[in-house]
């Protein structure tokens, strides 16, 4: 890798013309000086594509290139975006998300540093649908087991990786709709250490529209179910038992927070089945009650508006 090799940042977009602009000028006003954002359109129906193309007139066609097609989902705009993408260094940002100052030069210089790491990623803001700050989340320390067993994913907003790692692991899975992020962490983690860097260096938005915290189909609830029992299928280790358990308890949430008690219920049993010890564990009890909580606050704020 080159000392300035140059980095590739995809911001795949769908309806997100409210936030698009500041997640662009986030990625191009950084000091980086080889540096190219793509854009790609998702066959948005609101002013997204018109907000990007205001953007490219203000930058070099160098800088930021402008797609569009048809509606495929993000994996498949990220997929598209990194195949069109230049650089030694590639990375994501959502389009409700937006990159803190110095970011890309801070992670750039630790893969550089690092010839073995394949990833390198930083703490993030949370911020609130108007972009103010509210608290820092720091991300956990990359660990092989806590990955693979305990299904922690390290990378958030502002994570750079090495082309290599897309040309090995693939790209996000089309399939997936709920956890295509960490499916592709998942698989990147076995190429090689990730680095991370303990500094805040982008803003995740908390919204309503924010994937993680609106109701789900049952399918896109119990896919990281599916996620990881494909991933140990392969492996066979001793940990896969206790992994698919965790799996279920984080469906189980997923099901709470869409309403459906029943199915919670059904996946937090079959969880403690597969590994006792979850009964016992208080970071499964409150992640099985956030999503309870999660229905309860939008449920509320649903009659409200009404």
């Amino acid at each position: 890798m080159t000392q300035t090799p140059l980095v590739s940042i995809v911001i795949p977009a769908y309806n997100q013309g409210e936030y698009l602009e500041a997640a662009i000028e986030s990625v191009l006003t950084q000091r980086h000086p080889c540096l190219e954002c793509i854009v790609i359109d998702d066959g948005s129906t609101d002013d997204t594509l018109a907000v990007a193309h205001r953007c490219a007139q203000r930058h070099a066609p160098s800088r930021l290139k402008v797609f569009t097609q048809p509606n495929a989902g993000q994996s498949a705009a990220l997929n598209r975006g990194w195949a069109l993408a230049r650089g030694e260094i590639l990375g994501y940002l959502s389009s409700d998300d937006r990159l803190c100052e110095g970011a890309v030069e801070t992670l750039v210089a630790e893969l550089v540093a690092r010839p073995d790491a394949t990833v390198a990623y930083c703490d993030y803001w949370l911020t609130n649908a108007q972009g103010q700050r509210m608290r820092p989340h720091v991300a956990a320390e990359f660990n092989i087991e806590a990955m693979h067993v305990d299904l922690v994913q390290p990378p958030g907003p502002g994570a750079l990786f090495r082309r290599e790692v897309l040309a090995r692991a693939g790209g996000w899975n089309t399939a997936l709709r709920q956890v295509p992020d960490f499916d592709f962490w998942l698989r990147a983690s076995t190429l090689g250490p990730f680095v991370r860097v303990p500094r805040c260096l982008a803003e995740c938005r908390i919204h309503d529209g924010s994937s993680s915290f609106r109701m789900m189909s049952r399918q896109r609830a119990d896919e990281i179910v599916d996620v990881v029992t494909t991933f140990w299928r392969e492996r066979h280790g001793r940990g896969a038992r206790r992994a698919r358990s965790n799996a279920l308890t984080l469906s189980a949430r997923n099901h709470a927070q869409s309403g459906r008690v029943f199915a919670a219920l059904a996946c937090f049993a079959q969880a403690v089945w597969l590994g006792p010890a979850t009964l016992f564990d208080l970071g499964v009890w409150r992640r099985l009650l956030s999503g309870f909580a999660r229905r309860a606050y939008y449920g509320l704020r649903t009659r409200a508006e009404r």
